[in-house]
């Protein structure tokens, strides 16, 4: 099936086509930017164009940045068409390997189709508009991710970036029998809604939570007249595999299956 070209692009270079939240610092690098969040995870290196001219001059770049900001660990998003350039990471020290809130393996899948059905029986999904969703979805992504714990006074600021009026995404989360059982973040671009982060407590799975959330995606999409991406952990798809279409196989430089992007972890503190 044809995926638009816009759409596809979502789905392989999130973090350059989507809006710039306005609490994500960007650093132009040569060949590259990082995006600099503001959660204890990884910070993303993406690559523009055929990536750096010199590749481990830009990798000290990026770790001296991470260093400046007080971040621990970097990764690189490595797209299937700048897959030439993961042999010189390698050289660099960084290592293809899972990190909190990301996969060594990252899927990129596209849904072509408006999600069917009403749902699982029992998962209620809405958007997250109040602290207390906010709060619990947090706790529910440290579970599924493994993610460092964030205090509740960093989560209320976290909690006001999210309502900045400027903030292109929105979350969402999954309740059964009245608790926050799955959460994920929908981020609006031009070409349509790109899916993050979905977790599901491991207890409630097999019960159609992740299934449950590309539709309530899907109706927010439709209200924006857009089209509904994902690039996300590999459950988001799990129950609506006639809807979803795999991007062409790339290149196998990481090993990787026929999803489309390897993620190259560094660790700035260990290289200086």
């Amino acid at each position: 099936m044809e995926i638009p070209e816009p759409v596809r692009r979502l789905a392989l270079y999130p973090f350059r086509e989507l809006p710039r939240p306005p609490d994500i610092e960007r650093v132009e690098l040569d060949g590259a930017f990082v995006a600099i969040n503001r959660w204890p995870t990884a910070q993303i290196v993406s690559m523009l164009g055929g990536g750096p001219v010199d590749v481990e001059a830009t990798v000290e770049a990026a770790r001296a940045v991470a260093r400046e900001r007080g971040k621990t660990i970097v990764a690189w998003w490595v797209p299937p068409d700048q897959d030439h350039v993961a042999p010189a990471l390698e050289a660099a020290g960084l290592v293809n390997q899972d990190t909190p809130g990301f996969e060594a393996i990252e899927n990129a899948l596209v849904l072509v189709a408006p999600p069917q059905g009403d749902g699982a029986e029992g998962v209620e999904v809405r958007m997250t508009e109040t602290w207390e969703d906010f709060r619990d979805g947090a706790r529910v992504v440290e579970k599924a991710f493994g993610m460092p714990v964030v205090t509740d006074d960093d989560l209320r600021a976290r909690y006001d970036d999210y309502r900045h009026p400027d903030n292109p995404g929105r979350g969402f989360v999954a309740v059964i029998d009245g608790r926050v059982v799955g959460t994920s973040y929908a981020a609006f671009g031009d070409a349509g809604v790109n899916l993050f982060g979905g977790s599901v407590l491991p207890e409630v799975r097999g019960r159609g939570v992740s299934g449950a959330r590309p539709g309530a995606l899907g109706g927010c999409s439709r209200a924006r007249d857009a089209g509904v991406d994902s690039a996300g952990r590999s459950d988001v798809a799990a129950d609506l595999r006639a809807a979803w279409v795999r991007l062409p196989r790339p290149r196998a430089r990481f090993r990787r299956p026929p999803l489309a992007c390897g993620t190259a972890v560094d660790y700035p503190d260990r290289q200086a």
